[in-house]
């Protein structure tokens, strides 16, 4: 099992072991040609093979023992599943014969509860080849994969051999024929056309094939919040398309009349409810047709190649002899750079609860301590959108996405994958002080244990945000919403990392001065006030 997974492309194996994992993690090791990454809960270990998949691109692995090891996973499996993610889960599982076994549970059905695949290791004769389809079904399905391994079979002599080492990738070519000729035609008629990329464009070679059709068309370029960074350093770069996009993009997304997608959900958080793309022609290009539902009809589907439709489209205009658009000109681009001008000006704080420091100065201000080519994992709260917001990515595989689900908590275990995925540079998470004590504060043992550059800032505004919102927009007492949480600073300072609590503009000063010096995980347990949060 160790040498298939190394051949499978296996470097990172994140777990904790148990009965029915234990040997197999053991010949990993033993085997020396990936990294096994210890964990304190096995929805973390899965949420970390989830982080590390979106930071790498790549197959995220995890491993669990059997019974109430996979229950715990359950949040963790949904959130990769809803998020279309590539992983594979080795899961131990009782042997069929004993009924008494105390873990002993039907895994089949709880897995597909979940929405990820299953895949049975039918006997050792065939262990390498089931293996394989895990992955397989993984990375095509695009969603975890559970690979079911009996405790019965863990000494059997593996007697089959993996056929095909390499993943097998189905070839796409680019969209053709009427709807292709369609497209370019509105694209034609458009005055103002938008490029829009989503995650299933940031490939290198889609990039460069985007942003050549975006100066034939002479049109702007966005990304949804999954692609943020795509286009950093491109003159019309709008950034972000949808709620979090800044006034400048806001006004050229609305004065646009044709958005041509590529590669993006168009999600009600990208198009506002309908608002962005309302009255306007929508193309969308997909690379597969296996997408998630929609909640937005487009105009126009394409399904093809992301780089390749790009430029047979760019070939269609040149034939046509159509002229650009004019809707990337001087004015939009001197705007664009008043606008970057601005975001670089640190604001002033506002005054808030003593003790406590304003929530997006203070992010601001650690934006600027910390170096530009960083990872953003942000758990899920009220503070989310404000943390995407002011600490923003250079490249859209640095920002991890962990709310697909809505669960809280899930932040931390992806930051230990995203960090892991790529330690040359600093995975920052920002979490709640809800989510963080709710499954989040033991595994930053194992942060300290691999020596993480991890940056763990802990929006500490002593409640759960939403509900504090909801109780307050009532005129009702938010006490139910109160946490009281311990004192995260001194507890990460117990646990072995280097620890700030910022609740004024001297303390906030000092942490932001130690994140240039610092070696090793670290903690900001950020002071805020619960009535001066932004939603």
């Amino acid at each position: 099992m160790a040498e298939s997974l190394a051949r499978l492309g296996t470097s990172h194996l994140f777990g904790l072991v148990g009965d029915a994992n234990l040997f197999m993690v053991d010949a990993f090791v033993a085997n020396g040609t990936g990294r096994y990454v210890a964990c304190t809960h096995e929805a973390n270990a899965v949420l970390a093979a989830l982080g590390f998949a979106q930071a790498s691109g790549r197959i995220g692995v995890a491993t669990v023992t059997h019974g109430p090891a996979l229950t715990n996973c359950v949040t963790a499996l949904t959130e990769g599943a809803k998020g279309g993610i590539a992983m594979v889960l080795l899961c131990g599982d009782t042997a069929p014969g004993d009924l008494q076994h105390l873990q002993k549970i039907d895994q089949r059905p709880v897995v597909a509860a979940t929405g990820a695949g299953f895949v049975e290791m039918r006997g050792p004769e065939t262990a390498a080849a089931d293996l394989e389809r895990a992955f397989r079904l993984a990375a095509h399905e695009r969603r975890p994969v559970v690979f079911n391994m009996r405790v019965d079979l863990q000494w059997a002599e593996a007697s089959g051999r993996l056929l095909r080492p390499v993943l097998p990738e189905v070839p796409m070519g680019p969209a053709r024929g009427e709807a292709l000729e369609d497209a370019v035609g509105m694209l034609a008629s458009a005055r103002r056309p938008l490029i829009l990329a989503g995650r299933a464009a940031i490939g290198d070679d889609a990039r460069t094939a985007l942003i050549d059709l975006a100066a034939r068309l002479e049109a702007p370029l966005a990304t949804t919040l999954k692609a943020q960074g795509l286009f950093a350093g491109e003159t019309f770069d709008l950034g972000i398309f949808g709620g979090l996009s800044h006034p400048v993009a806001v006004d050229a997304i609305m004065a646009s009349d044709c958005i041509l997608a590529f590669g993006a959900s168009l999600s009600k958080h990208t198009i506002e409810e309908g608002a962005h793309t309302r009255g306007k022609r929508v193309i969308q290009v997909l690379p597969d047709s296996l997408e998630t539902p929609r909640l937005t009809e487009p105009t126009l589907c394409l399904i093809g190649d992301i780089a390749g439709t790009a430029r047979a489209m760019i070939a269609l205009l040149d034939m046509a002899d159509i002229a650009g658009s004019g809707a990337a000109d001087e004015d939009l681009k001197k705007r664009l750079a008043n606008e970057r001008v601005a975001r670089e000006t640190l604001p002033s704080m506002a005054k808030t609860a003593p003790g406590t420091v304003d929530f997006e100065p203070a992010l601001r201000a650690l934006d600027a301590a910390l170096p530009k080519k960083r990872a953003l994992v942000a758990d899920l709260g009220r503070f989310v959108t404000t943390a995407w917001r002011h600490l923003p990515v250079s490249a859209p595989r640095d920002l991890v996405y962990t709310c697909h689900f809505g669960a809280i908590g899930c932040g931390l275990g992806e930051a230990i994958g995203a960090a892991a995925a790529d330690p040359s540079r600093p995975t920052v998470l920002v979490a709640g002080d809800g989510g963080f004590l709710l499954s989040g504060l033991s595994e930053l043992a194992t942060a300290v244990r691999e020596r993480m550059d991890l940056v763990v800032i802990v929006c500490n505004d002593g409640s759960y945000g939403a509900e504090h919102i909801q109780f307050t927009n009532r005129g009702m007492d938010p006490g139910l919403s109160m946490i009281a949480p311990p004192d995260f600073a001194a507890i990460a300072a117990a646990m072995g990392l280097k620890a700030f609590r910022v609740d004024d503009p001297e303390s906030l000063g000092q942490a932001c001065r130690a994140l240039g010096a610092r070696k090793g995980p670290t903690l900001i347990d950020l002071r805020l006030d619960p009535t001066a949060i932004p939603m």
